[in-house]
């Protein structure tokens, strides 16, 4: 399933694989590297997990529905 998602600067990401893109993001929410917009990479990746979650629940609630 494909879904477009944004980062914390409000760049698009296309996400072929929610599942690997939610183990990425996991991975990284602790980072404290900067970002050139003066985010760390951690807070981008909690912010892009927040809507992965939100994009595979709506996916299980049609597949329950």
């Amino acid at each position: 399933m494909k879904a477009t998602i944004t980062d914390i600067t409000g760049a698009s990401i296309e996400v072929t694989d929610l599942d690997k893109a939610i183990e990425q993001c996991k991975l990284c929410i602790d980072s404290p590297y900067k970002m050139p917009s003066g985010q760390t990479v951690g807070e981008n990746h909690r912010f892009m997990l927040s809507q992965l979650e939100k994009v595979k629940q709506s996916k299980q609630n049609r597949r329950a529905g």
